[in-house]
């Protein structure tokens, strides 16, 4: 949600540019920290804390869960290394900042004061309204000095940008020559060799595998491990909190325009979908159609039957039904068209950036506001929830004083009586062997924390979305190298696909060579020589797309061949593959292509060198800067 609120403060430069150069900032928790045990690193003289990478962390594993269903494979933020990503992001954010006080570029408070209120977002009936505004912030668990912040250093990077812009200039002569080449296109023809495909001939013996792990010793290290002795005061409490009626209603009262449902109308749409890229006549054509279609409608036909035959919107085949929504929700004039409509009526032609609409409307929910008893049960297990939180800081806080004062974890739980919980050895990885069953020694914070404390060490307290925890470091497993017969099974698997990985790659560059020997030899008879079966590509350009045959490495090396220079050097290994190809046909962009994309182009091509002025800009300020990192975090 914050995302999106900080893009509608954004101009599409500002938000082209930081998306072209992944400067993906993590925004709260950060600056004005001075200790040294708990920093992961050093900018200059900007310390960045160790709370700062746990929640940046916390943030880029949110967007990976989100992105895969809620559950993440097993080690896939380790085999991306999202610690080292967040901690780049936060340094990158320093540098930033840095820069830009370096140049004189500042961001006053009346500046982000007057972007936040500019907002829509924290709008109600177009003023701003400090009360909704504290309520969406809250509900995405920040406060508003942390996102204010984060508003300040957008707004700074728009500065930054602005300010890089005045340097970047372009000649009509460098935009024909770069859109030439960005679409100029080949046709390349190919085989594949993978190592799955020569598994079935690989035979292996003890000694062959003894051998190999000899020789790879490095690659089966342990993992480091820890014994934890920990305690956790968790934000549920085993009995939640009576809250008062007094308190409800004052929530209630403060929070009135939370619960204040505005008109809903549901509605069906047809869309004839349009294009930049279409001309006069094509854009004629289906306006006919368009009018046609409401002609049908407006004469009793069923709208349902007729979005499914004719609506090239993905609400097409559920009959352009769009469901629900408030004034606001859909672009300008779709809204404008919808909320002037009675039930049942039928719009005329709308036009937007997507096409022409017909717009059929189908019911009115009037806007209403909850009562009290209405909203009760939420506000109570908000309060109960905010409570049991404060609760749970508050014993956090007082037992980890009492620790300090007796001395240790365990002349503590001696003295108090609290019962210290206690795990085996267990790697980051696998906590799950830990033995514990509190789900916040599962949870990334927790972990984090265990695994950047030495040997006896104590942490301070660690916040994770369920409570608050105190760790100490029982003892300590460096990584060694495994026994064999712990990984003789891993081994074996390894042995296996390296072997046929060879065999791929050595059958590969078997054809290759033969290719070369034979000057224009007949591409498709040595492919059939290996058992192989030649794959053409359609045209491509070096925009590669995703659904696209092949990978971008091979295509851009089929732009490096030519008909006199058919075959790449060597087999190029990709995706899992060895490459064997041919150039087949290069063409060059049409006239009447760049005629038509000639402005957008020049505007796309402006935001690429602000971008790269940016990066070099950015690269510069690194350059220049002393940035030390604390290792054990990490």
């Amino acid at each position: 949600m914050l995302d999106l609120l900080r893009k509608k403060a954004q101009s599409p430069l500002i938000q082209g540019t930081i998306l072209i150069i992944a400067l993906v900032f993590i925004f709260w928790g950060v600056g004005g920290y001075n200790g040294s045990r708990n920093s992961v690193a050093q900018v200059n003289d900007e310390v960045i804390p160790y709370e700062a990478l746990q929640k940046a962390y916390e943030r880029l594993a949110t967007q990976y869960r989100d992105q895969f269903g809620g559950t993440l494979p097993k080690g896939l933020l380790e085999s991306i290394d999202l610690e080292g990503q967040a901690l780049e992001q936060l340094i990158q954010r320093s540098l930033l900042r840095q820069g830009a006080r370096e140049m004189g570029i500042m961001v006053s408070d009346l500046e982000v004061q007057q972007a936040i209120e500019e907002m829509e977002a924290f709008r109600n009936n177009g003023v701003f309204n400090v009360e909704l505004y504290k309520n969406i912030i809250s509900s995405s668990g920040m406060t508003p000095s942390s996102f204010e912040e984060t508003m300040r250093t957008d707004l700074l990077s728009g500065k930054v940008i602005e300010y890089l812009s005045r340097f970047t200039k372009l000649t009509p002569l460098e935009i024909k020559d770069q859109f030439d080449f960005d679409n100029a296109e080949i046709k390349i023809e190919y085989v594949s060799f993978t190592g799955t495909d020569f598994k079935n001939k690989i035979e292996t013996d003890e000694e062959q595998l003894k051998s190999y792990y000899d020789e790879n010793r490095e690659n089966y290290m342990t993992e480091p491990q820890v014994k934890l002795h920990f305690l956790t005061f968790p934000h549920v409490a085993e009995e939640k909190p009576a809250i008062p009626d007094e308190e409800l209603e004052s929530f209630y009262r403060q929070n009135f325009s939370r619960f204040s449902i505005p008109e809903q109308r549901s509605a069906r749409h047809i869309l004839i979908k349009t294009s930049e890229e279409d001309t006069v006549d094509i854009l004629a054509e289906k306006r006919n159609l368009a009018e046609q279609v409401l002609e049908l409608a407006k004469s009793g036909e069923d709208f349902a039957e007729l979005a499914k035959q004719y609506s090239e919107g993905p609400t097409g085949p559920k009959g352009g039904d769009l469901g629900s929504f408030a004034r606001g929700r859909m672009v300008k004039a779709f809204d404008d068209a919808a909320f002037s409509l009675n039930e049942g009526e039928i719009s005329d032609i709308v036009e937007t950036q997507f096409g022409f609409h017909i717009i059929k409307l189908e019911k009115i929910e009037p806007a209403y506001t909850r009562t009290l008893e209405e909203a009760r049960g939420e506000i109570e297990a908000q309060l109960q929830a905010q409570k049991s939180g404060e609760l749970a800081f508050t014993q956090a806080t007082e037992a980890y004083e009492n620790i300090i004062l007796a001395g240790s974890l365990e002349k503590f739980s001696q003295s108090s009586g609290i019962l210290v919980e206690q795990t085996g050895f267990f790697p980051r990885t696998s906590p799950e062997k830990s033995g514990s069953k509190a789900g916040m020694a599962n949870d990334p914070s927790f972990l984090a924390a265990a695994f950047s404390l030495n040997k006896g060490e104590l942490s301070s307290l660690v916040e994770t979305p369920q409570g608050y925890a105190i760790i100490f470091a029982a003892d300590k497993k460096e990584p060694e190298i495994a026994l064999y017969e712990d990984v003789e099974q891993q081994v074996r698997e390894d042995y296996i696909n390296a072997r046929s990985e060879a065999m791929a790659k050595e059958t590969a560059e078997t054809m290759l060579s033969a290719l070369h020997a034979e000057g224009m030899a007949d591409f498709a008879a040595e492919a059939a020589k290996l058992n192989m079966t030649v794959k053409t590509s359609d045209y491509l350009t070096r925009s590669v797309t995703a659904d696209s045959s092949l990978p971008s490495q091979i295509v851009n090396m089929g732009f490096e061949l030519s008909e006199e220079k058919p075959y790449p050097q060597e087999a190029v290994f990709a995706n899992g593959m060895f490459y064997v190809f041919r150039f087949m046909e290069k063409r060059s962009p049409s006239t009447d292509l760049f005629s038509k994309q000639e402005n957008a182009f020049r505007t796309g091509l402006l935001e690429r060198k602000k971008s790269a002025l940016l990066v070099s800009w950015l690269a510069n300020v690194r350059d220049k800067a002393e940035i030390e990192i604390n290792q054990q975090f990490l």
